[in-house]
């Protein structure tokens, strides 16, 4: 029998979903990232689990004021999701958004009412082991300090506006002056300047993610986006993890051929909906 618990204790929650999402730790790197970077100041909208007979199969969790996470489903027949589906739709009160697997989460919008939805992003979720184009030796990768800052802020503005995730100039800057003062800027540098950035999010056992990818324009078709990405994938593997991911926007044809060049392939395919 399904059944779907909503949480109120993080905690509980927590120690209840974790196991279940590290089976698939590359693929639940969203959720396991959010999870783990919680404070007591964080707004939670959701946590709840979807089980059958005791077995957990769906995680939910929203900690954004537009959508809701569903973790990596199992196996499962069109039925069932269709069930799962219909348990989403008629327990959980407000649904402003879903992000997850592309085949589950079509079904469940389309359950729910996909008229009052629309496709935010379609995305690909990559896996690195091994880096197979080595960064250019014509720049060198370092970490962005607050001697950047006037820099990385208006690229972080520019990164939103170009996801369709637009920003205020001061919200840039705080965002900037935080994942820089979190050592998780870094900046491929040439010729005594900086060119592009690339940050490093959401941390698990063995797997870190590359995100805030970002070159302006002057600066692109130059291959420092490629080396940037490159030299910081090595970076984090020589530290110890053994899997980079990162996710791509699937509209970006360049950006996918780029990062499969390197060295990532595919292990998911992911869709963002909104309202």
């Amino acid at each position: 029998m399904l059944k779907l618990r909503k949480y109120d204790d993080y905690e509980e929650f927590k120690s209840d979903v974790l196991p279940h999402l590290y089976k698939h730790e590359v693929e639940n790197n969203l959720p396991i990232g959010i999870l783990g970077s919680l404070t007591e100041e964080s707004t939670i909208y959701l946590m709840a689990t979807i089980t059958r007979d005791e077995e957990m199969l769906i995680v939910l969790l929203q900690t954004h004021p537009k959508q809701i996470i569903i973790s990596r489903p199992p196996e499962m027949s069109d039925e069932e999701a269709v069930e799962i589906a219909k348990l989403i739709r008629d327990q959980v009160e407000n649904i402003p958004g879903l992000i997850g697997e592309r085949d589950f989460t079509d079904k469940a919008v389309n359950i729910i009412d996909k008229s009052n939805f629309f496709v935010q992003m379609n995305q690909r979720i990559y896996e690195l082991t091994k880096v197979k184009k080595e960064a250019d030796t014509n720049g060198k990768l370092r970490l962005v300090t607050m001697e950047d800052l006037s820099v990385v802020k208006q690229w972080v503005y520019l990164f939103c506006e170009e996801a369709d995730e637009k920003i205020s100039l001061e919200e840039s800057e705080e965002k900037a002056i935080a994942i820089i003062k979190n050592e998780r800027m870094y900046a491929w540098e040439t010729d005594g300047r900086i060119v592009t950035m690339a940050c490093i999010s959401r941390p698990t056992r063995t797997n870190i993610c590359i995100s805030l990818v970002f070159t302006p324009l002057e600066n692109r078709k130059k291959g420092f986006a490629s080396s940037c990405v490159s030299a910081l994938s090595q970076l984090m593997l020589d530290k110890g993890y053994k899997t980079t991911s990162l996710y791509t926007d699937l509209d970006n044809p360049t950006s996918n051929k780029i990062y499969m060049e390197i060295g990532y392939e595919p292990i998911m395919d992911s869709i963002l909906y909104r309202k």
